[in-house]
Protein backbone atom coordinates (compact mmCIF):
# COMPACT_ATOMS: atom_id res chain seq x y z
CA UNK A 1 0.00 0.00 0.00
CA UNK A 2 3.03 1.96 0.87
CA UNK A 3 4.59 1.52 -2.36
CA UNK A 4 7.48 -0.47 -0.91
CA UNK A 5 8.29 -3.65 -1.65
CA UNK A 6 9.86 -6.19 0.68
CA UNK A 7 13.04 -8.34 0.03
CA UNK A 8 11.72 -11.58 -0.78
CA UNK A 9 9.30 -9.92 -3.29
CA UNK A 10 12.30 -7.93 -4.98
CA UNK A 11 14.04 -11.09 -4.96
CA UNK A 12 11.83 -13.17 -6.49
CA UNK A 13 11.47 -10.68 -8.95
CA UNK A 14 15.05 -10.45 -9.77
CA UNK A 15 14.89 -14.47 -10.14
CA UNK A 16 12.61 -14.25 -12.47
CA UNK A 17 14.36 -12.83 -15.43
CA UNK A 18 17.62 -14.57 -13.96
CA UNK A 19 16.02 -17.81 -13.90
CA UNK A 20 14.40 -17.25 -17.37
CA UNK A 21 16.38 -18.28 -19.63
CA UNK A 22 20.33 -19.19 -20.67
CA UNK A 23 19.78 -18.34 -24.24
CA UNK A 24 19.33 -15.18 -25.89
CA UNK A 25 17.03 -12.54 -23.62
CA UNK A 26 15.05 -9.62 -24.46
CA UNK A 27 18.18 -7.51 -23.08
CA UNK A 28 20.49 -5.69 -24.63
CA UNK A 29 23.31 -7.83 -26.66
CA UNK A 30 26.01 -5.60 -25.15
CA UNK A 31 27.27 -2.97 -22.47
CA UNK A 32 25.01 0.09 -22.77
CA UNK A 33 27.19 3.41 -22.79
CA UNK A 34 24.77 6.13 -22.63
CA UNK A 35 21.10 7.23 -22.69
CA UNK A 36 21.31 7.41 -26.54
CA UNK A 37 21.92 3.46 -26.22
CA UNK A 38 18.80 2.83 -24.31
CA UNK A 39 16.19 5.23 -25.99
CA UNK A 40 17.46 2.96 -29.55
CA UNK A 41 17.02 -0.23 -27.98
CA UNK A 42 14.62 -2.94 -30.10
CA UNK A 43 13.52 -4.29 -26.64
CA UNK A 44 10.22 -4.88 -25.09
CA UNK A 45 9.02 -1.15 -22.91
CA UNK A 46 8.97 -3.43 -19.83
CA UNK A 47 12.62 -4.51 -20.65
CA UNK A 48 13.84 -0.51 -21.48
CA UNK A 49 12.02 0.53 -17.63
CA UNK A 50 14.72 -1.89 -16.57
CA UNK A 51 17.22 -1.17 -18.29
CA UNK A 52 16.65 2.73 -17.99
CA UNK A 53 15.78 2.00 -14.03
CA UNK A 54 19.73 0.87 -13.82
CA UNK A 55 21.01 2.99 -15.64
CA UNK A 56 19.25 6.04 -13.54
CA UNK A 57 20.48 4.28 -10.09
CA UNK A 58 23.95 3.64 -11.18
CA UNK A 59 24.54 7.11 -11.81
CA UNK A 60 23.46 7.92 -8.42
CA UNK A 61 26.61 8.09 -5.74
CA UNK A 62 24.80 5.82 -2.88
CA UNK A 63 24.55 3.06 -5.68
CA UNK A 64 28.18 3.20 -7.56
CA UNK A 65 29.86 0.27 -5.86
CA UNK A 66 27.02 -2.00 -7.51
CA UNK A 67 28.04 -1.09 -10.92
CA UNK A 68 24.34 -0.88 -12.43
CA UNK A 69 25.46 0.90 -15.24
CA UNK A 70 27.78 -1.37 -16.37
CA UNK A 71 25.44 -4.57 -15.86
CA UNK A 72 22.22 -2.32 -17.32
CA UNK A 73 22.30 -4.46 -20.45
CA UNK A 74 21.67 -7.62 -18.17
CA UNK A 75 18.61 -5.74 -16.47
CA UNK A 76 20.97 -4.87 -13.34
CA UNK A 77 21.77 -9.07 -13.02
CA UNK A 78 25.42 -9.09 -12.72
CA UNK A 79 27.60 -11.87 -14.10
CA UNK A 80 25.75 -16.17 -15.23
CA UNK A 81 23.36 -16.85 -13.39
CA UNK A 82 24.32 -20.44 -14.00
CA UNK A 83 27.67 -21.53 -12.88
CA UNK A 84 30.84 -23.87 -14.56
CA UNK A 85 32.26 -24.16 -11.30
CA UNK A 86 32.50 -27.91 -9.69
CA UNK A 87 32.73 -26.49 -6.06
CA UNK A 88 29.16 -26.47 -5.57
CA UNK A 89 27.13 -29.67 -4.07
CA UNK A 90 25.68 -30.59 -7.45
CA UNK A 91 25.45 -29.07 -11.08
CA UNK A 92 22.72 -28.33 -13.46
CA UNK A 93 23.32 -31.08 -15.44
CA UNK A 94 22.75 -33.30 -12.49
CA UNK A 95 19.66 -31.95 -12.11
CA UNK A 96 18.73 -31.94 -15.54
CA UNK A 97 19.48 -36.13 -15.40
CA UNK A 98 17.43 -36.14 -12.39
CA UNK A 99 14.35 -34.23 -13.54
CA UNK A 100 14.86 -36.54 -17.03
CA UNK A 101 14.55 -39.37 -15.13
CA UNK A 102 11.82 -38.47 -12.70
CA UNK A 103 9.31 -37.51 -15.63
CA UNK A 104 10.49 -40.86 -17.49
CA UNK A 105 9.60 -42.79 -14.33
CA UNK A 106 6.22 -40.48 -14.08
CA UNK A 107 5.32 -41.31 -17.93
CA UNK A 108 5.62 -45.18 -17.72
CA UNK A 109 3.76 -45.09 -14.28
CA UNK A 110 1.09 -43.23 -15.96
CA UNK A 111 0.62 -45.73 -18.92
CA UNK A 112 0.89 -48.42 -16.35
CA UNK A 113 4.15 -49.79 -17.06
CA UNK A 114 6.49 -51.05 -14.89
CA UNK A 115 9.73 -48.63 -14.90
CA UNK A 116 11.71 -51.24 -13.42
CA UNK A 117 11.20 -53.74 -16.61
CA UNK A 118 10.19 -51.29 -19.07
CA UNK A 119 12.93 -50.87 -22.04
CA UNK A 120 12.63 -47.72 -24.66
CA UNK A 121 14.06 -47.94 -27.78
CA UNK A 122 14.37 -44.57 -29.61
CA UNK A 123 15.35 -45.41 -33.07
CA UNK A 124 15.99 -41.76 -35.33
CA UNK A 125 16.24 -41.46 -38.76
CA UNK A 126 16.75 -39.07 -40.87
CA UNK A 127 13.91 -37.99 -43.26
CA UNK A 128 15.56 -35.69 -45.72
CA UNK A 129 15.13 -31.59 -45.80
CA UNK A 130 13.82 -29.02 -47.81
CA UNK A 131 10.34 -29.55 -49.49
CA UNK A 132 8.96 -31.68 -51.55
CA UNK A 133 7.39 -29.65 -54.40
CA UNK A 134 6.75 -26.12 -55.41
CA UNK A 135 3.53 -25.67 -53.55
CA UNK A 136 5.02 -26.55 -49.93
CA UNK A 137 8.04 -24.21 -51.02
CA UNK A 138 5.64 -21.35 -51.57
CA UNK A 139 2.92 -21.98 -48.83
CA UNK A 140 6.34 -22.02 -46.33
CA UNK A 141 7.47 -18.87 -47.38
CA UNK A 142 3.99 -17.44 -47.15
CA UNK A 143 3.88 -18.52 -43.79
CA UNK A 144 7.55 -16.98 -42.87
CA UNK A 145 6.30 -13.84 -44.39
CA UNK A 146 3.58 -13.29 -42.38
CA UNK A 147 5.17 -14.31 -39.22
CA UNK A 148 7.43 -11.41 -40.53
CA UNK A 149 4.94 -9.01 -40.40
CA UNK A 150 3.19 -10.00 -37.26
CA UNK A 151 6.21 -9.54 -35.49
CA UNK A 152 7.28 -6.26 -36.86
CA UNK A 153 3.10 -4.64 -36.19
CA UNK A 154 3.73 -6.31 -32.66
CA UNK A 155 6.91 -4.58 -32.49
CA UNK A 156 5.60 -1.39 -32.98
CA UNK A 157 2.45 -1.75 -30.97
CA UNK A 158 5.19 -2.06 -28.06
CA UNK A 159 7.12 0.67 -29.00
CA UNK A 160 4.30 2.82 -29.11
CA UNK A 161 2.54 2.22 -25.68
Amino acid sequence: ETGAISEVKLAGYVAKYATKGTGKSEAADRPIRSQLDIDFLRVSNHHRRIIQTAWDLGGLPQYEELKLRHWAHMLAFRGHFLTKSRAYSTTFKTIREDRRTFRLHQSLTAADLDPETTLLVNDWTFAGAGYDSDAETELAAGIAERVRLDRARNYREETLT
